[in-house]
Formats: C-alpha cells, structure tokens, sequence
C-alpha cells in the first residue's frame, strides 16, 4: 500500500491517517497496539482503545459512533447511565420488525382469555358438585372420591397459573410500548402559563417558551420541538400545569436533560424555577418514589454515602461503565 510522505520522513498512518513513524504494517504506534477491539461493523476499520466507540446489546459488535451516527450528547448519557442498553441500526430494525409478533400475540391473549372465561363459568360450583358426589359415594370407595376431587383442584389451580403468566406477559409487553411511546419526550415543571384565550395562541407561547430556554438558557442549537401541551386540567390555584415537551429525536432530549444543570446560573428567577425530568410511565414513577422513600428510611437511621442514580440506590462512588 502506498503512502504519503510529509517534511521529517513521517508517513502517513493506513488506519488513523495521521502521519507519524509506521511499523511494516504501515500502522503507527497508537493504531498497532495489542489492546484493539473488534473491528466496526460498518467501515471495518479496527476499534481502537483511544476511539469513541460502542457495543451493540443485541448482535455484540463494536461500532465507531460517527459510524452509526450516535451524537456526542447521547454517548457521553449512555456511558453515565448505569444499565443502559443500546442497539445497531440493523438490530433496531429487527426489534422493530417484531412489534407486529407483539400486536399478534396480544390477539391470540385475548382469545385464550375468552376460552379460559369459558373455561372459569364451568368451574363455577365444583364445590358444591364435589359435595354430591360425596354424598352419594358415601360408604363407598373414598380413594376414588379423593382422586376425583384432587384431580379437579388441580386442573382449577394449572388454569389460574396460566392465567396470571398471561397477565405477567402482557403487562411486560404494554410498559415496553409506552417506554417507547415516551423515549423522546422529557416534562418541564414551573413554566408560566399564557392568559390567552385561544388554545393555538397559548400552544404558540408555550413554544416560544420552550425554544427561549433550550437555546438561551440551555446553549442548546438546532433543537426541533414536535409537540407541547399541558398535563392535567386548569388548576383553581393558577398554579402553573407541567408542560409535556415531545422532541425530534433521542439525541435531542439527553442533550436538554444533560444542560439542565445549567439552569443552576440562570439570572433570570422565572427560568430558575424551571425543572426538567424524563417523561416516566406509572410504572417507572412508582419504581422512582420506592427508591427515594428507602433513601429516606437510610438517612434518618443515620447510614451516609447512599445516593440514588438512574432509579436505583447506590452506596459510596459510581463507577462509569465503557460501552
């Protein structure tokens, strides 16, 4: 392979293309080093310990983030996030893909359903049914009137087990759609509300709001706002309703929710007030309040260094894992 030569005898790197001393894979010192990962999946190049790179939780290949497109903002959250998962380009279509399986299975729940209301009106008075057979089987073989009975109990208790997993099931299925309903919304608390009287005035003040904070307060550009709307009802009080943000893209609300600490130096007190959260479903919230009321119980009894990060309760440093 050919290489460019540059003043000082140095040529140019195959792998990294700055130009350095080359070994005789033309490759320089940092490129050659015995810690390289895997190499991406999409240039093929080697994964290099000094690159921005990330590993796929689905097909476990590693990916330089310019590669697959991962902005700066979203990476730095991932690799702060403990637990987060993260998916290829290929393996998001294929999850994707799947959610039709998932419509799919939900219908054929709801006709075992149906089949198992059946199944519970026939079983409805096997006890007094039991209690006739006892009666007329008096004197006679009991054992057999035990199996009988035990028998029945148990084809009652293989029905409620099966029912409770399908419920299990198609729990787990609803909270992963509304997860992924809200991935790209965060909530915005203490934003003053419009006295207009038209809905589209006030939605329009809402967003000029919104645009004024992110790009002001926050430093943060090109920011597309798809949607906003207030949660709840007008309150008596006129305390100020939170504000439901929808935005263009993931990337785009780590970024907010990574500036909010910004709002810490904010000079105007209106903007100060403002907090900024994800938008959790029911589920995570009350995951979240769990967390914070045993956090509580901790500190009251006098045990320091606990902290909750991510909706999870931690004791003394985080460590950051590499993804």
């Amino acid at each position: 392979m050919e290489a460019r030569t540059r003043q000082g005898g140095k040529k140019k790197c195959r792998e990294c293309n700055q130009f350095e001393e080359l070994d005789e894979d033309m490759r320089c010192t940092t490129c050659a080093t015995p810690e390289d990962k895997e190499e991406c999946r999409t240039c093929k190049r080697k994964v290099r310990e000094i690159d921005n790179a990330i590993k796929c939780d689905g097909c476990k290949t590693w990916n330089h983030i310019g590669c697959e497109k991962v902005g700066k903002n979203y990476y730095k959250a991932l690799k702060e996030e403990d637990g987060a998962t993260w998916f290829c380009k290929i393996c998001k279509q294929t999850i994707l893909s799947s959610f039709g399986q998932l419509a799919k299975l939900r219908e054929d729940y709801k006709e075992v359903m149906k089949k198992m209301q059946g199944i519970t009106n026939m079983n409805e008075g096997i006890d007094e049914r039991v209690k006739i057979i006892e009666e007329k089987m008096e004197g006679k073989d009991k054992d057999i009137v035990n199996k009988v009975t035990n028998t029945i109990v148990e084809k009652i208790e293989a029905v409620d087990i099966v029912q409770k997993a399908a419920e299990v099931v198609i729990r787990h299925i609803e909270e992963k759609e509304k997860r992924e309903k809200r991935k790209k919304n965060i909530v915005l608390y203490n934003v003053p509300e419009s006295s207009q009287n038209e809905v589209q005035s006030r939605i329009d003040e809402d967003l000029s709001r919104c645009n004024d904070l992110f790009e002001n307060s926050l430093k943060v550009r090109e920011c597309k706002i798809e949607r906003v709307s207030r949660l709840g009802r007008p309150r008596e009080d006129n305390r100020n309703r939170p504000m439901l943000v929808q935005l263009r893209s993931e990337d785009e609300k780590w970024s907010i929710l990574t500036s909010a600490k910004n709002l810490k130096h904010e000079t105007n007190p209106e903007k100060k007030k403002i907090g900024i959260s994800k938008d959790l479903t029911k589920e995570e919230r009350d995951a979240e309040k769990r967390v914070r009321q045993e956090l509580y119980e901790k500190r009251s009894n006098g045990e320091q260094g606990w902290y909750v990060k991510n909706g999870k309760l931690y004791r003394g440093q985080a460590t950051r894992n590499r993804f």
